[in-house]
């Protein structure tokens, strides 16, 4: 997998090669060894850990799997509270070293601990609000989920056309990814489902998920959101500003994840430092680069003969874990962001040139009327408050 990744924010640096994202300079975590589990509240190595969106209290949901519902449960979802999880990745060569699997490997692991820390939140909610007790001493039923998250069936399969001509590789093209991704999002439209992220894990098709978004949006007004396990950075000071910049492919970070979810399909004996062909240009040229905010078509034995890129060598299961951790908080505070929206506001049902004037997240614990006004006192306050998401030719 070709990284491709959005630089950390704040301060947005310059922009690097499409490579896992750019770490901020720091010296390494004193302990090398991370938890194995954090949960809400808890530091991480690096200095962060999961935090709660800032809403009145923790938010109960749902986490359901796409296929284990029933058509009549479909009909009975509070579609408007659902949000689809669309898995989207490859099959396709990383180096002598790693299997195929590594991105639709990483991408259900990344999940996975992202659906286990919402249940752990979630339960914590829980056990802090208990439900009263019912006369006969059994407790009262639970109420319905301000939220259900639905995980559709993965694609394993992407447009890896890079790999092709590395055996095993699974490659679909441009038009064939474009016409299943859109599908399946008009499938989940049908369902009554507005929402749908697109949560990919290679780094040759974020683009097309750009497409497919914005795509769905103009003909069905669906919010689609896109995103790569890779987009929220990486634990600072993990991995060196040579191996964020080219290890793109097989590399450190692949690599390391790889050694903390599935072990054994890792040969550490056939890992070396697979030097890119982008440290050499680095020190030749000004601007051209294989990627980053410019860039070259390229095929994976361009950058190196191997096919892997970046310092596979230096992988430990310990820096795997906390970047999967990482990647997983970062997911689950987007999933609630998501979940928080009101992409009907922010929409506005297709009326141009208007934005809705308040901060455009569902209300959870009062009504609010559709223009703008919430409830009591606090609703009026947020109405004066002038919006920042204004048109710019509304001034």
């Amino acid at each position: 997998m070709s990284l491709a990744v959005a630089p950390t924010v704040p301060g947005r640096p310059a922009p690097l090669a499409r490579g896992v994202p750019r770490a901020r300079p720091r010296a390494p975590p004193a302990s090398p060894r991370p938890r194995a589990r954090l949960l809400p509240g808890a530091r991480a190595p690096g200095g962060w850990s999961p935090r709660r969106l800032p809403h009145s209290r923790p938010r109960a949901v749902a986490l359901r799997e796409w296929t284990d519902l029933t058509t009549a449960e479909f009909d009975a979802l509070d579609a408007e509270a659902c949000v689809a999880l669309l898995p989207v990745g490859a099959i396709e060569q990383h180096g002598p070293h790693l299997p195929v699997c590594v991105d639709a490997a990483i991408n259900a692991g990344v999940l996975n601990r992202a659906f286990e820390l919402l249940r752990e939140d979630d339960d914590a909610s829980a056990s802090s609000s208990e439900s009263p007790a019912a006369p006969d001493g059994a407790r009262a039923p639970v109420s319905s989920p301000d939220t259900t998250f639905l995980r559709l069936p993965p694609v394993p399969y992407g447009k890896s056309v890079e790999h092709d001509d590395f055996a095993g590789t699974i490659s679909l093209s441009a038009s064939t990814l474009t016409a299943v991704w859109t599908d399946i999002g008009e499938s989940v439209a049908r369902a009554g489902v507005r929402k749908l992220v697109l949560f990919n894990s290679h780094g040759g098709q974020p683009q097309i998920a750009d497409v497919v978004a914005r795509d769905l949006r103009k003909r069905l007004g669906m919010l689609v959101v896109t995103c790569d396990w890779f987009s929220f950075g990486l634990p600072e000071g993990l991995f060196s500003e040579t191996e964020l910049k080219h290890g793109l492919h097989g590399g450190d970070v692949e690599t390391s994840v790889m050694l903390h979810l599935h072990p054994r399909l890792v040969n550490m004996a056939r890992a070396e430092n697979f030097r890119s062909a982008g440290e050499r240009m680095e020190a030749t040229f000004e601007h051209l680069t294989p990627e980053g905010g410019v860039g070259f078509g390229w095929l994976a034995q361009d950058l190196n003969p191997s096919g892997a890129t970046g310092d596979a060598a230096n992988a430990t299961r310990e820096k795997g874990e906390m970047s999967v951790e990482y990647a997983a908080g970062k997911l689950v505070e987007l999933m609630r962001e998501v979940a928080a929206f009101d992409s009907e506001c922010a929409f506005n049902r297709g009326d141009p040139g208007r934005y809705c004037q308040v901060n455009l997240r569902r209300v959870w614990d009062q009504p609010m009327a559709r223009n703008g006004g919430g409830g009591g006192e606090e609703g009026e306050a947020r109405a004066e408050k002038s919006s920042k998401y204004k048109s710019h030719y509304a001034g």
